[in-house]
């Protein structure tokens, strides 16, 4: 009987140097291993499609959210039928691992292969962003994506140069958007029917429950329940947002009229003035208007939701 073939895919700058023969040693004498250490987001697509296509069993994406970004966008590419074969899994050594959080994920090699061993997976939701302007494209999150002073940070912070450690970059993004961020006219067009209007300093549309570094912005939000999770919250200055953000890290819903939940399968976003930015899974994904969705049951992970 042939051995099954799992894909790592580790962060190139974040995966301690050790973590390659750490998981040979695991998993050789089992499995077929297939260890790739990425240089860059594009190339941990490539490698995820890759690995779909070629037909490894497990694609683990080793790195944090990001990671878990780029590995869930290279699967999406490959053939639905060939996606359908493919279990995924995360040892998180990232910075914020948020979605880890969320799947009740660590970064222990020995707990990972228990659940390889014992099969024990179950079918998650996925996030889906159309951009609807003039450069149309689709993108998956499998966490949470946003659209306000996060996705402002967010967007700061990648057009930092590439040379600044992520702890500063992301501090100084953070900082400088919270001196300039001033909310934006959203218009929210939900699957339901209804419209919603006004200004917000955030928005978040989530399929997890934490983003931002273990903020429970979305305490509702389950992984396999084909909705998202909406929270807005409302006009309010920076000084009141920077005060909600330890009733946040409570992961309970906040008894604030400035704070408000819905659920939907799907909204269309535009705002006033036009082109705010929007991020997924603490990634850049583009401007508004876009249209966000919820693919239910779309992959297949390890852990629990």
């Amino acid at each position: 009987m042939a051995q099954p073939h799992i894909c790592f895919i580790l962060h190139g700058r974040r995966s301690p140097a050790h973590w390659p023969d750490r998981l040979l040693r695991q998993f050789s004498r089992g499995y077929a291993v297939h260890i790739h250490i990425t240089s860059s987001g594009l190339r941990a697509e490539e490698v995820a499609c890759q690995a779909v296509t070629q037909g490894c069993d497990f694609v683990v994406a080793v790195g944090g959210d990001g990671t878990v970004h780029e590995v869930v966008n290279g699967v999406m590419r490959a053939p639905a039928a060939q996606r359908e074969r493919v279990t995924l899994g995360i040892l998180p050594v990232g910075t914020g691992n948020d979605f880890a959080r969320s799947i009740g994920m660590n970064a222990s090699v020995s707990r990972l292969y228990r659940l390889i061993q014992s099969g024990s997976a179950r079918r998650l939701d996925l996030g889906c962003i159309e951009t609807l302007g003039s450069q149309p494209a689709t993108r998956y999150f499998a966490n949470i994506a946003s659209l306000g002073i996060s996705s402002a940070v967010v967007d700061r912070v990648a057009r930092m140069p590439r040379w600044l450690p992520a702890g500063l970059a992301y501090g100084l993004g953070t900082v400088l958007s919270l001196l300039t961020w001033r909310p934006a006219r959203l218009r929210l067009t939900f699957d339901e029917g209804n419209v919603r209007e006004e200004s917000m300093i955030n928005l978040c549309l989530a399929n997890g429950r934490y983003f931002g570094g273990g903020l429970g912005v979305a305490p509702r939000a389950r992984l396999d329940d084909g909705l998202l999770e909406i929270v807005m919250i409302r006009n309010a200055t920076v000084a009141a947002f920077l005060r909600l953000l330890p009733l946040l890290r409570q992961a309970r819903p906040i008894d604030d009229a400035r704070v408000c939940y819905a659920q939907s399968r799907g909204l269309r976003i535009s705002t006033e003035p036009p082109g705010c930015p929007l991020e997924a899974d603490g990634e850049r994904i583009g401007r508004e208007p876009v249209r966000v969705s919820v693919l239910p049951g779309a992959l297949r992970w390890l852990g629990r939701a």
